[in-house]
């Protein structure tokens, strides 16, 4: 499987490569942003197209990253939570399944006077 994963990140790296040198002269382009709301008009510098694509590509690795993350904590602090009631219940049966010598003695004791 680790192999699969070098192989696709492989194709993944040499298809992007290539994507950049068929596409150069539209990907060194320049372009600047900008955004209009209620009033406020912000314009970027210009940059080229390809340090767009790849600041995407960048932040929306962190973004997934992230949430990935803070999804695995979630998940481990359940977890967490369930092994320790799965303890406190598996304590419980254990309790109730420990015989109850008292209660034998007084039962043995009262058949023993019912024989005589």
């Amino acid at each position: 499987m680790r192999y699969i994963k070098v192989l696709g990140l492989v194709a993944l790296f040499f298809f992007s490569m290539l994507f950049f040198v068929q596409n150069n002269e539209v990907l060194m382009q320049e372009l600047a942003l900008s955004l209009k709301v209620f009033g406020w008009d912000y314009q970027s510098e210009a940059v080229p197209f390809y340090l767009l694509i790849l600041l995407s590509f960048v932040i929306g690795a962190l973004l997934c990253t992230l949430y990935f993350f803070l999804e695995r904590a979630r998940l481990s602090k359940l977890c967490k939570q369930l092994r320790k009631k799965n303890t406190a219940l598996e304590q419980e049966v254990a309790s109730l399944q420990q015989p109850k010598y008292d209660t034998f003695q007084e039962t043995d004791e009262a058949c023993a006077t019912d024989q005589n």
